[in-house]
């Protein structure tokens, strides 16, 4: 129910999706003009090792008759490159390991995470009373409560991505980097992503509506997740599989730039699924395309309206 019903505001709403790929170009070229003093220096180094021709030429090779084995032949020539190259210079292995820390893991992290609450806010808008808000009127009124929040939600996604990145290493060191490592690991992922995901579901409508602040919004989201496991857990897990399917296809045959669409997409149907879930095991009513629809009340909802 909640998956359909996402689905159905995410495509009679799509108007949304443009504004979200507005923001998604704006915050790339914000990260990119901070990125450039650690990246400039670390991309020549690949470069005159021939990383990026191992590249090139695995590419070339998955469409040139060499199939998915030419594939994975250049980007293991390529990994073994940058492998050397890190080995090799101790200064640009520690302007990678800078870069990652500050950019990739706290500063990508937080400004992403910025959109959450002034989306759901949009969202929440239409489905309670069918209200049209703008994106960015919301992104500024909400900016406080959004860094705050972004701040939180930060440290409980590093925490767990640190986690799940221990157990991919610990398989990769038991298969080795083969296509093994790809079938295996992809599954794993998917599945503790579907975690992830469910565990904060509600996290940020719980905020919106003002039930609780940051800090006890994810303690109530997670309530709500482990008392309705199965259908919190089947709807992002199957939710997740469907994006990385068209993920995968539009990235292998647009060689990337058709992630420019999925990732609006993916980001405004995950937060209408957030507010559904939340919705549903509320028991509250929301709109559908312009049609209130009425969520059975279970009991754990009701019982928890009576006492929260």
């Amino acid at each position: 129910m909640s998956f359909k019903n996402a689905l159905k505001n995410l495509v009679a709403h799509f108007g949304t999706v443009w504004a979200v790929l507005l923001y998604i170009l704006i915050f790339i070229a914000l990260i990119a003009g901070v990125s450039l003093p650690f990246i400039l220096p670390i991309t020549r180094a690949l470069g005159r090792a021939g990383v990026f021709a191992d590249i090139k030429s695995g590419i070339s090779a998955l469409f040139g008759g060499g199939g998915f084995g030419g594939l994975w032949k250049g980007l293991s020539a390529a990994y073994a490159s940058t492998l050397a190259v890190f080995d090799g210079n101790g200064a640009i292995a520690s302007l990678a390991i800078a870069f990652v820390f500050s950019i990739v893991v706290v500063a990508f992290r937080f400004f992403l995470g910025l959109y959450e609450i002034p989306l759901t806010t949009v969202l929440d808008g239409r489905m309670s009373c069918n209200a049209k808000y703008g994106l960015c009127g919301k992104f500024f009124s909400t900016l406080w409560l959004s860094v705050r929040y972004s701040f939180a939600k930060m440290l409980y996604t590093v925490l767990f991505d640190g986690l799940l990145g221990l157990i991919i290493y610990g398989i990769s060191c038991a298969v080795g980097v083969s296509w093994a490592l790809l079938f295996i690991s992809v599954p794993i992922v998917l599945i503790l992503y579907a975690f992830r995901f469910s565990i904060v579901a509600c996290w940020a409508p719980c905020v919106v509506n003002g039930e609780c602040g940051v800090a006890a919004g994810f303690f109530r989201s997670a309530k709500l997740f482990f008392k309705n496991f199965a259908t919190f857990y089947s709807s992002y897990f199957v939710s997740l599989i469907l994006i990385f399917a068209l993920g995968s296809f539009i990235t292998l045959f647009t060689l990337g730039v058709g992630l420019l669409i999925v990732l609006p997409i993916a980001v405004n149907y995950i937060s209408y699924l957030n507010i559904t879930e939340y919705y549903n095991k509320r028991g509250k009513r929301y709109y559908v395309d312009g049609k209130v629809f009425t969520p059975p009340q279970d009991n754990f909802s009701a019982q928890s309206e009576e006492t929260e």
